[in-house]
């Protein structure tokens, strides 16, 4: 009897796991971010390496990795964009209509257009650069939470500390997950194909 009640227990527990486990959405690889209001400040225009008037509808209807950095970082800045670089190229294939961009933002007043120019396409083309300066920067950092500090200057160059993550901005322009250090392009490849395909 008490062999009876067993194999009935262990039956019910595995199709208990069959049951719930068929019905369970896949969770991103992402920690989630549910925000309710658009990535950056409503009715503003910014100047990018793409064009002088980017906004929040220029996040609309893309997918977009989004990295605070600054041109002149001397090692987790160009590590994070070669690694994007390589992601963008797995995902060409299926990027034909440019679904997914890069928005690389400054966090240095002094970088400025040419030089953002210059320092994201040497990793991609396709690549964003937005340079900000102080009164829209300190606006758009604290609207995305993210951390800055100054840590010091050699010459006319400053080292910054700064949030290391990647944001992803939905079709909607919201921001909806971080991916916070390391930068693993596995995991990240598994999202972006679920949203590319």
């Amino acid at each position: 009897m008490n062999k009876t009640y067993l194999i009935y227990g262990l039956a019910l527990i595995i199709l208990s796991m069959i049951y719930l486990g068929d019905g369970q959405e896949e969770k991103p690889n992402f920690t989630r971010i549910n925000a309710d209001h658009l990535f950056l400040e409503e009715n503003k225009t910014y100047r990018t390496t793409i064009n002088d008037s980017f906004n929040n509808d220029s996040l609309k209807n893309h997918i977009t990795l989004v990295f605070f950095g600054y041109a002149s970082c001397p090692d987790f800045c160009p590590d994070t964009l070669a690694k994007m670089n390589k992601l963008f190229k797995t995902v060409s294939e299926n990027n034909q209509n440019k679904k997914l961009q890069l928005l690389f933002i400054s966090i240095d007043p002094k970088d400025e257009m040419k030089v953002m120019k210059k320092y994201v396409e040497y990793f991609n083309k396709d690549f964003i650069g937005m340079p900000m300066n102080g009164n829209n920067l300190d606006k758009v950092i604290k609207k995305a939470g993210v951390y800055v500090k100054k840590v010091s200057s050699e010459g006319d160059i400053d080292f910054y500390d700064h949030t290391g993550a990647i944001f992803i901005v939905n079709s909607d322009a919201k921001v909806i997950g971080i991916y916070t250090p390391p930068i693993l392009n596995d995991l990240i490849l598994e999202d972006i194909v679920k949203v590319l395909d």
